[in-house]
């Protein structure tokens, strides 16, 4: 296993929404049904994003151009703001593991 891979599957087993996660961004934890749909839309993203980076057919600029729809496509008004940086800065680490700027996509 590459280290690309290792870092979204790092990302997928762990909680990343942990409710002592929370207090170090300044945050009360969201209530549970947030939290739970959080780990499920970023658990999703990540298994989607793995495909993407082990896809031997797409070349850099293919595989960008899905990224960039894969961020899209979360369903990002579903949370409020703090919840929506939270989930950024969580999805941040498997973009960039991919070699991509992940602030010039999210």
């Amino acid at each position: 296993m590459d280290s690309k891979t290792t870092v979204i599957d790092e990302l997928i087993k762990k909680e990343n929404y942990a409710i002592e996660l929370w207090e170090p961004r300044g945050l009360n934890p969201s209530a549970p049904e947030v939290i739970t749909a959080l780990e499920v839309v970023t658990n999703s993203f990540l298994k989607k994003l793995r495909q993407i980076q082990i896809d031997s057919d797409l070349n850099k600029s293919q595989q960008l151009e899905k990224v960039q729809r894969l961020v899209d496509s979360l369903p990002w008004n579903d949370f409020d703001t703090e919840e929506k940086e939270f989930l950024a800065d969580t999805i941040a680490p498997a973009i960039a593991s991919l070699g991509f700027d992940p602030w010039s996509i999210i």
